[in-house]
């Protein structure tokens, strides 16, 4: 094993006649030269090197001398955990002369490659500093709980002097930067700082509220003689958890948008003494499920629950949901436990384009755009006044549609209705939808009869001529009275076919209301008369008369 050449010189150095390698094989694979928090110096250099020198020089003066020289250097790895960087080093760190001043020394490499050439590098530097880092590190607790959340991180700073290569107490004063790795439901990043004593030691209460997963102390601001260490690996701190079981109740089902509900219930914690009322505990409502996360999704309402573990507190509705009721997730839980119930809240709905209308044969029919939601298969009633709307009573059931669109919703609704009433849409409170009436309307028409109808001769010949008469009647004032200017027509049903077909139309009535015309006879069959379409009057229609013809 070579034997380690170590010069220490107060004057110029002589450097041995080197090669200089060509050109083409010139090739600088140094990356930096750092100092190690115990003086060593480390090269980062490819790890094929054959052989690796280190000068420490006093300036970067032609002529400056060589305050330390060694090439027995050795390859070591990096280490994430203490910061060490990989590279060519020393198993001790450097001895520079007595006396040398502290700070930073120029650097000159030399090495050889599988090519055989010397090189040589310069651009680095050599710490010649006090190093100060942590050097005791623990925690006052090896778990948190739900109880007793609060630790406490001890240690002490030191300082190695590179001229005694001992480690004494850091100055008192000495900022310690605590950067810690938390992890509760996700990961958290904190940094905290400390400042040390006369001995050296600092101590920082403060409570995670979660697992310290990896951390380091480093020393920050330190004085321009000083270099701080690599960081020192934190202790890891676990959690304790704890069971617990939650009952829950709410005062109603169903509400109006945006009014609270009142939530009540137990929250109960296992210990070994078995189930206990879980005080002073952060209780929410929501809707959604809780998962893993500290974050609550969907917050209702939230409340404390008291000595007996019981909880008391409003929860706002905004629309129909299922909603959970648990305590606030923590790191302490085991679990995300929740009791689970329903709330409906009626959602407000508008109509448009609301048209209602009655026929000449006394049909209602009320059609309408909904608007509001997915309205499908909710109820909707056609629905009736005599008292000129002080009361309402249901005349036919129907419910709301998509539109062909499935844009909308649309009401389509109809039944017979009355001479003269008043007319409304009107949707009861469901689950999903709230009450809602449309305008109303008044319908009436005028009630009309063939008070008489006749055909003379009684049995005339085929394809003769007969005489119809008859008298078409309203009714005003509960009386019947001549329907002047109406028009009707004359139909007739021949024997043995079912169908109807008119044979005179558009005979007027006179003033009196009576009619009477000629017409020509088919035949064996049904007559009849109707009165025609009318603004404002009822459909009508005579008897049936039945002539046998010669």
């Amino acid at each position: 094993m070579r034997a380690a050449t170590v010069f220490t010189l107060s004057a110029g150095l002589a450097l041995p006649a080197l090669a200089t390698a060509p050109a083409a094989y010139a090739i600088d694979t140094i990356t930096r030269v750092t100092t190690s928090d115990d003086g060593r110096p480390v090269v980062e250099l490819t790890s094929n090197a054959l052989w690796v020198k280190v000068s420490v020089l006093a300036s970067t003066a032609p002529d400056a001398a060589v305050l330390a020289s060694t090439d027995d250097l050795s390859w070591q790895s990096a280490d994430e955990a203490t910061d060490r960087s990989y590279g060519w080093t020393t198993a001790e760190g450097l001895k520079l002369p007595e006396g040398t001043r502290l700070g930073d020394y120029p650097v000159v490499v030399e090495y050889r490659l599988s090519s055989g050439t010397v090189q040589k590098w310069t651009g680095g530097t050599y710490s010649h500093k006090l190093h100060t880092g942590v050097s005791k590190l623990s925690f006052d607790h090896k778990k948190t709980s739900y109880d007793d959340r609060n630790v406490v991180l001890s240690g002490q700073a030191t300082t190695w002097d590179p001229s005694t290569g001992e480690r004494t107490p850091a100055r008192e004063g000495t900022k310690i930067k605590v950067s810690l790795e938390l992890f509760d439901f996700d990961w958290r990043y904190v940094d905290l700082t400390a400042t040390t004593g006369a001995d050296g030691t600092f101590s920082l209460p403060f409570t995670p509220n979660a697992s310290i997963r990896r951390g380091k102390a480093t020393v920050v601001e330190p004085a321009a003689d000083t270099d701080p260490d690599a960081g020192r690996p934190v202790p890891e701190v676990g959690v304790e958890t704890t069971t617990y079981r939650v009952n829950a109740g709410q005062n109603k089902y169903r509400v109006a948008k945006n009014t609270d509900v009142t939530m009540s219930g137990m929250v109960q914690r296992l210990t070994p003494d078995g189930w206990k009322p879980f005080s002073g505990i952060p209780v929410v409502t929501a809707n959604t499920e809780p998962n893993r996360s500290t974050t609550v999704t969907g917050q209702m309402g939230t409340g404390t629950t008291a000595a007996d573990g019981s909880f008391k507190y409003g929860a706002r509705a905004t629309y129909a949901t299922q909603i959970y009721t648990f305590p606030r997730p923590s790191v302490y839980f085991s679990d995300t436990a929740y009791d689970q119930g329903e709330i409906a809240v009626p959602q407000p709905i508008t109509y448009s384009g609301v048209n209602i209308t009655m026929d000449e044969f006394g049909k209602v029919r009320a059609t309408a755009r909904v608007n509001g939601g997915d309205c499908r298969d909710e109820p909707v009633h056609l629905q009736v006044s005599f008292d000129s709307g002080r009361t309402w009573s249901k005349l036919k059931y129907g419910t709301m549609q998509w539109d062909n669109s499935f844009s909308y919703c649309k009401i389509d609704v109809s039944t017979w209705g009355y001479v003269s009433a008043m007319y409304r849409l009107h949707h009861y409170e469901t689950d999903r939808f709230a009450l809602k009436d449309s305008g109303a309307v008044k319908l009436a028409r005028i009630e009309t009869r063939f008070s008489a109808f006749s055909v003379s001769p009684s049995r005339p010949r085929v394809n003769s001529y007969m005489t119809v008469t008859g008298t078409v009647q309203k009714k005003t004032g509960g009386t019947w009275k001549a329907l002047s200017g109406a028009k009707v027509t004359l139909l007739f049903r021949p024997k043995g076919d079912s169908n109807w077909y008119w044979v005179t139309r558009n005979v007027p009535t006179d003033s009196a209301g009576r009619f009477s015309f000629k017409a020509k006879n088919y035949g064996d069959g049904t007559w009849g008369m109707v009165k025609q379409t009318q603004t404002g009057y009822f459909y009508s229609e005579s008897k049936e008369k039945y002539i046998d013809a010669i």
